[in-house]
């Protein structure tokens, strides 16, 4: 029996990729040994870890969206702004 779920997996790969962490930072806040996190990395890359790739990859980081937020809402003000001034 796995000890650990797909999407727990999933979600410190995550971690580790997207948000960068280091292998200590995923060990103290989540308590998965290095060497677990590190073997799951290297098996996802090499594509014999089961989980879902695609969500990984499309997933954005918190900051991704921000920024996009952040460049529709000044174009959004530009075009307001514009109007405003014919």
């Amino acid at each position: 029996m796995a000890k650990y779920s797909n999407e727990f997996k999933q979600f410190i790969i995550e971690e580790r990729l997207l948000k960068k962490k280091t292998l200590p930072q995923i060990e103290i806040e989540h308590g998965v040994l290095r060497s677990t996190t590190h073997n799951w990395v290297k098996r996802y890359n090499e594509g014999t870890l089961f989980i879902n790739r695609r969500s990984i990859k499309d997933r954005k980081t918190k900051e991704e969206m921000e920024y996009e937020f952040l460049k529709k809402s000044f174009a959004l003000l530009k075009e307001i702004r514009s109007k405003q001034q014919e």
